[in-house]
């Protein structure tokens, strides 16, 4: 169920009387018990921070706010607190090593569900209301419909039916930013801002029921690393691949990945495999369509894995997850967009407060790819102003969908990143609601950011050091021109960071770049098509005269006159200065003639 979202406005009148309304009976301050349930129609309600969502980076938010003593309302559409985690039973925990491991109050709850790189769902759900009541956060559950509540043409609350609820800060933590893209908070979708329209796939968990786990165990010991790994609560990997890769669906649009296995306490074990494309996210309809798909499909995989996999001879389908798991939707348009550059340098000013450290995994964005891994930073920065739109309402985004772009998302997603940041945000609301700035001023504050920053450091969080450390060959001439091509998804560095520059090419893959720069630089598809063409079916090694064709090829779809050799292009700006290359090309001289095309004005 999607929340309905309308703008709320308040006349001087109902303003003056949410000015001098008190907290019922039973809501709580910092110090009490958490009050939970939904309000009697007609209440008004004030709050210090009020957050928006069961996502576990709005409880983080909504739990630090109010440890920091903020008179904190959490409210959600739904009955369970936990998102991502609990509700669509994605029970698979991606934390990075290293010095910057999420820490705070991620850690915390991590501590609580076990430590490990599974859990079990009733257990998580059990220590997020445990963090809520022991903050004091006032939960209101089972909210139907919730709109920004507007003043002034500011957004300084919300109406959850017929309760109005007054906050001096606001923390959206839906899981799509619904609140803020409600309240007039610009975003992007997907990969709309690299020229491609297309996001991540979908996923729907499902449960079998009938597993012997032990045996499971110990043939993926006889087995080997290199056919899958696993513990007493997880396990994961391809399994033997081939049965993964010859899968074929009988559903449309539906695959299989790798396998991602959670036992839980009852026996039974959660699969994060199943790939759903097609699905409109914000239209019911379609998620339900989506949904329904997928889980006719699930009968057939649990089949499959029945026949392929020891310690599964008597499994059965048990069950599928309430929501589905939604990998990607909007990015906000952020005062501070962290870009891929920025995470490939390990970037780190002194307006981070918080880090991110998982890879750069892309999960397919078609029907036609297997994914994208475009790098693997040691830690990288993430500021405040990521979390604050650069325009529109005064609040707070937290979760995937802040101020990424879209290949950071693909690291920056995780929930233990998104926990660590939120729970910098809700110190950071709390801060606000006592000193009276905006989000935005606070961004552009100094001090308040070094504050922040310290007093996160007490809470117990990894604050990164200010620093940079490149990645990859940055030596190489080709380097430059390898992260104009990354800017649009066009080339990657895979988990060593390495694009592989010197490797040599076919001349159809380098019709393939040229076609891919039209694309995404220059939204040109017909162009694409022209580029495309020109070296169609062209397996031998890219060469000086074939790539000069290419490129001719493509300048003409740009309604570019240029001879097609190495002079007239060079002479154009579409070719590099001096000499061509001699022999077969490699990689790195194919994106350095690609990215004069793709930076041509």
């Amino acid at each position: 169920m999607r929340w309905a979202f309308r703008l709320f406005v308040v006349t001087a009148c109902s303003a003056c009387l949410l000015g001098c309304a008190k907290l019922p009976t039973g809501a709580s301050a910092t110090s009490e018990p958490a009050a939970t349930g939904t309000p009697e129609g007609g209440q008004r309600l004030e709050a210090d921070v009020l957050v928006l969502g069961s996502e576990p980076e709005a409880i983080a938010a909504a739990v630090a706010a109010a440890e920091e003593g903020a008179k904190t309302i959490l409210v959600t559409k739904h009955q369970r607190m936990g998102g991502l985690l609990v509700v669509s039973e994605m029970n698979s925990l991606d934390v990075g090593p290293g010095p910057m491991r999420p820490k705070g109050l991620f850690g915390k709850w991590w501590r609580m569900v076990g430590g490990g790189s599974a859990y079990d769902i009733r257990v998580a759900e059990q220590a997020f209301d445990r963090m809520l009541e022991t903050a004091g956060v006032q939960v209101i559950r089972g909210a139907k419909e919730l709109s920004p509540l507007v003043e002034a043409k500011q957004v300084v609350g919300a109406k959850v039916g017929g309760t109005l609820i007054r906050a001096k800060q606001i923390v959206d933590g839906t899981s799509e930013a619904d609140f803020a893209a409600a309240a007039g908070a610009p975003f992007t979708l997907g990969w709309n801002s690299m020229g491609y329209d297309a996001r991540m796939a979908d996923t729907l968990v499902f449960r079998i029921d009938h597993v012997n786990w032990d045996a499971m165990r110990r043939h993926i010991a006889q087995k080997g690393a290199s056919y899958a790994k696993a513990d007493g609560r997880a396990a994961w990997g391809f399994f033997g691949r081939k049965w993964i890769t010859d899968y074929k669906s009988k559903e449309p649009g539906i695959r299989l990945r790798g396998l991602n296995l959670g036992r839980q306490n009852d026996g039974t074990v959660l699969v994060n495999a199943l790939l759903i494309h097609g699905i409109a996210p914000f239209d019911p309809a379609s998620v339900r369509e989506g949904r329904e798909r997928a889980k006719r499909e699930a009968e057939r995989i649990v089949a499959t894995i029945r026949k392929d996999i020891p310690g599964y001879e008597r499994a059965t389908l048990g069950s599928v997850a309430e929501e589905l798991y939604v990998r990607e939707t909007r990015h906000l348009q952020a005062m501070h967009i962290v870009t891929f550059d920025e995470a490939l340098d390990n970037l780190v000013t002194d307006q981070a407060i918080a880090a991110g450290n998982y890879p750069m995994d892309v999960q397919v964005l078609t029907p036609n790819d297997t994914g994208f891994v475009y790098g693997a930073p040691k830690y990288y920065g993430i500021p405040l102003g990521a979390t604050v739109p650069k325009s529109g309402p005064a609040l707070w985004v937290v979760g995937k969908c802040a101020g990424y772009d879209p290949i950071v998302h693909s690291s920056a997603r995780v929930v233990p990143t998104g926990m660590v940041v939120a729970e910098a945000v809700g110190v950071a609301a709390a801060r606000c609601a006592k000193s009276g700035l905006a989000p935005q001023a606070a961004v552009n504050d100094k001090r308040f950011v070094a504050d922040l920053r310290t007093r996160l450091k007490a809470r117990g969080a990894a604050i990164p050091p200010v620093g940079k450390s490149r990645l990859g060959p940055a030596s190489h001439p080709a380097f430059d021109a390898y992260r104009v091509m990354m800017s649009r998804g066009l080339a990657t560095g895979g988990y060593g960071n390495d694009p592989k520059l010197n490797e040599t090419i076919s001349s159809q893959s380098f019709g393939y770049i040229l076609a891919n720069v039209l694309t995404r630089f220059h939204a040109n598809p017909q162009g694409a098509k022209v580029a495309a063409g020109s070296l169609a079916g062209d397996t031998s090694k890219l060469t000086t005269d074939k790539a000069c064709k290419g490129m001719a090829a493509a300048a003409k779809a740009m309604g570019i006159s240029v001879g097609s050799d190495w002079a007239s292009l060079a002479a154009a700006g579409l070719a590099p200065k001096g000499s061509p290359p001699s022999g077969n090309w490699t990689r790195g001289d194919a994106y350095r003639m690609a990215a004069a095309l793709a930076l041509r004005k």
